[in-house]
């Protein structure tokens, strides 16, 4: 039997979310988001109003403490301000300390009980520490004030769907594609309730519509091939397994302008060099190049920024700009090996195989076990026509690491010139996983190998895949060049 009142019609409500269709449910999440809301309706205003937090000096960074202090400083100054207390909060929360946070949020929430943004906040470091009944709780509170559904319905779902509510968090996630119908996100996050809920169909339907919006994710290709491989269609499983391999290893975010604040607040060194990873990842390298010369402003001694912007801004071109921050990083510390590998790296890339050589071999020097620096001075020394030292350095790149794309492939190429290609065959074909932009070119060379020892049909099926995903992946120069060559093949046979 139901219980009586406020509480038992959210409870009929629930039952309702779990029995209704679809189109009836998205009706019935709103109607209980309203009541549940109701139902707790001063419970952010019940009880003490909770200190403002004290800062730990012991575990912060002194560029970091001098942004929280002044944040601090500020809701000390006026301690009935809401945004005062509130804004110290969401300095805390950039820099990951999270109960303070969420202790700030409380108490902007207390101060101002028709501020949306602090309830949805609370949810948000609540979900970060694993409370994920305290978050919905929150984020029903934040829509009740207002706060835009889209953002909050999906994290809305996320919590509902980790604290084992996948009827309801369903439910939140097809209002919050309502709101925004191409949300890669929420069709992720939909998939896996329809999954939790025993809908495979439905799932897999959803989790295609977000890989069509975050085609890169890693996650999302992986709920696909886990998804394929339940209905035993094995090939569409290991396509997205090796595209899982290859893409990034984050869900599809969502766009939410008050966390992006949250985000711009941080301005330590570290905060900044992840942004350039990040970017560098998007192949936003300008950006990228931004983002490190910040973090090198903040600290002129930051030797792992420099280290990156000789790679980034080697890429861009701009050589004279990669040069100066390898000299001052080789002054901070010149037995740092990822420099000599980025260094050696440029060299390479403009001809200069002498300097790329003497970079490789000092980074060997420091690092005699290091599988990338053997592929990269043995591709340098094959390039030089020094094949013996080449293929010694390869091989000992891939007895350290036996995936070495690079590696292999680069071997492969010697054993073709010393007509040794049904060897070189097994390198390049070890090449083939994870797919990625250098996949295409991978699978020619080994249409090109079949080629050499009369295995037409498999040349043929090599040179389609490359051809297919030279074309998937935007790379029409290549693509035209296999075309033709596989034309020439097809007539052949």
């Amino acid at each position: 039997m139901l219980p009586s009142g406020r509480a038992g019609h959210v409870a009929s409500l629930t039952h309702m979310l779990r029995t209704a269709p679809v189109t009836i449910r998205r009706t019935v999440l709103v109607l209980a988001v309203v009541l549940l809301a109701a139902c707790q309706s001063g419970s952010e205003t019940a009880g003490e109003l909770p200190p403002i937090p004290a800062l730990s000096v012991q575990s912060i960074s002194p560029d970091v403490r001098t942004v929280l202090e002044s944040a601090r400083n500020e809701a000390v100054a006026d301690p009935t301000s809401a945004d005062a207390s509130g804004t110290f909060g969401m300095s805390l929360h950039a820099y990951e300390m999270y109960s303070e946070a969420g202790a700030c949020y409380r108490r902007a929430s207390i101060l101002d009980d028709r501020d949306g943004r602090w309830p949805y906040l609370g949810g948000l470091v609540q979900a970060t520490m694993g409370r994920h009944d305290e978050a919905a709780r929150l984020y029903r509170s934040a829509l009740r004030l207002g706060q835009p559904p889209y953002p909050v319905m999906v994290r809305l779902g996320e919590s509902l769907l980790a604290g084992g509510q996948p009827a309801e968090a369903e439910a939140a996630f097809e209002s919050a594609l309502d709101e925004m119908p191409g949300s890669a996100a929420a069709h992720f996050g939909l998939g896996r309730a329809l999954e939790a809920n025993g809908d495979l169909e439905r799932a897999l339907r959803s989790y295609l519509r977000a890989s069509e919006s975050a085609p890169d994710s890693g996650p999302v290709r992986y709920a696909l091939a886990m998804a394929y491989r339940s209905m035993d269609r094995v090939a569409d499983a290991q396509r997205h397994l090796a595209l899982a391999q290859s893409g990034r290893p984050d869900a599809p975010s969502v766009r939410d302008p008050l966390l992006e604040t949250i985000q711009s607040l941080r301005q330590d060194k570290r905060w900044h060099l992840q942004q350039g990873l990040d970017l560098e990842a998007e192949g936003l390298h300008e950006d990228a190049i931004a983002a490190y010369q910040q973090a090198v402003s903040l600290d002129p001694n930051y030797l792992q920024a420099h280290v990156n912007l000789v790679a980034a801004f080697g890429r861009s071109g701009r050589y004279a700009d990669a040069a100066r921050h390898y000299r001052q990083a080789l002054r901070l510390d010149a037995e740092a090996v990822e420099l000599h590998i980025n260094w050696g790296t440029l060299q390479a890339t403009r001809g200069e195989h002498a300097d790329a050589i003497r970079s490789f071999r000092h980074g060997l020097a420091i690092n005699p076990n290091s599988a990338d620096l053997h592929a990269d001075l043995g591709s340098v020394l094959q390039a030089t026509g020094d094949s013996v030292q080449a293929t010694s350095h390869l091989r000992r790149a891939v007895e350290l690491e036996p995936q070495h794309r690079l590696a292999h492939f680069n071997l492969a190429r010697i054993l073709i010139a010393s007509d040794r290609v049904p060897e070189a065959i097994e390198h390049i074909l070890k090449t083939r996983v994870p797919v990625d932009d250098r996949t295409p070119g991978f699978l020619y060379g080994l249409a090109d190998a079949y080629v050499r020892i009369g295995e037409i049909d498999q040349a043929i099926a090599s040179a389609r895949e490359a051809r297919d995903l030279a074309r998937s992946m935007g790379q029409t120069d290549l693509a035209e060049s296999i075309a033709r060559d596989l034309r020439a093949l097809e007539s052949r046979r």
